[in-house]
C-alpha cells in the first residue's frame, strides 16, 4: 500500500482489518495519525509523566496488535469519539490492574488515579484531547494543500502564502510575499484568498472522513474550531 496524505481515519480502518503488510501500514498510519491526541490525554489523565509516556506505548503497542479498534465502525459515530472511548477504556483497564498489583505486592505505586475521574476532572482531559485532534487534523491539512502546490509546480507560492493559512502574517508581509513572487500585492490577495478557500475545502474533506455517514460535518468543525 502506498501511503497518502488522502486516505482517510475511516478508510484506514477498514484497510487495517487483515493479517497482510497493507494491513500493517495501514494501521501504524493510523497510529501515527491519532498518537499526539492520545498522548495529550493520558499525560493529563495520569499524575505521572513517565507513566504517562509508558502507557501512551502500550496503548498503541495494543493497537498494533489488532485489539482496540476492532469494533470501529463508521455508522457507529465520529472516529474521534470512538478513539478517545477505546482510550479511556483501555486506562480503566490499566488502573485496575495497577490496584490489583498494589494489593497483592502491599506497596504504595499508584501512577494513575485511584478512582475514574468524575464529570468535571474529565472535563480538561476530554478538550486537550479534541483540541491536540484539531491541531493534527490542522497539520495534516495543511500538508495536503502543501503537496497539491507543489504537484502543480507552486511549491514557492505556497511557502511564500503559508503564513497566511498559519494565521502568522505579521504587518509588511504582504509586500514581502508580493517581492518574492514577482507579483503585485493584489495580486497576492486574491491568492491568499484562492488558497484560504482550498485549504478549508480540504479541512472539511479530512472532517467528513471522520464522521459517520451522514453527519453535520459544519457541527463538527465549529467544535474543533471552539476547542482551539
Amino acid at each position: 500500500m502506498t501511503s497518502s496524505f488522502r486516505e482517510t481515519s475511516w478508510t484506514l480502518v477498514e484497510q487495517s482489518r487483515g493479517k497482510d503488510e497493507d494491513a500493517r501500514l495501514a494501521l501504524s498510519e493510523l497510529c501515527k495519525r491519532c498518537y499526539a491526541p492520545v498522548q495529550k490525554f493520558i499525560a493529563l489523565w495520569c499524575r505521572d509523566q513517565e507513566a504517562a509516556r509508558d502507557l501512551t506505548h502500550s496503548f498503541f503497542a495494543r493497537v498494533l496488535e489488532g485489539g482496540s479498534l476492532n469494533g470501529a465502525e463508521r455508522e457507529r459515530g465520529r472516529f474521534r469519539g470512538y478513539l478517545l472511548g477505546a482510550v479511556k477504556h483501555f486506562l480503566c483497564e490499566a488502573t485496575a490492574h495497577e490496584q490489583r498489583l498494589k494489593r497483592g505486592l502491599q506497596h504504595e505505586h499508584v501512577p494513575l488515579e485511584d478512582e475514574p475521574l468524575n464529570d468535571e476532572c474529565r472535563l480538561a482531559p476530554d478538550a486537550e484531547f479534541d483540541r491536540a485532534w484539531a491541531l493534527a487534523l490542522l497539520d495534516r491539512s495543511l500538508a495536503i494543500l502543501q503537496t497539491e502546490m507543489e504537484a502543480s509546480g507552486k511549491g514557492a507560492v505556497f511557502e511564500a502564502l503559508k503564513p497566511w493559512l498559519a494565521g502568522t502574517a505579521v504587518q509588511g508581509q504582504q509586500l514581502l510575499a508580493a517581492k518574492a513572487l514577482g507579483i503585485s500585492e493584489t495580486a497576492v490577495r486574491v491568492l491568499v484568498h484562492r488558497l484560504r478557500k482550498r485549504f478549508r475545502e480540504i479541512i472539511e474533506s479530512e472532517v467528513s472522513q471522520t464522521l459517520e455517514i451522514g453527519a453535520d460535518v459544519a457541527d463538527e468543525l465549529r467544535h474543533l474550531l471552539a476547542v482551539l
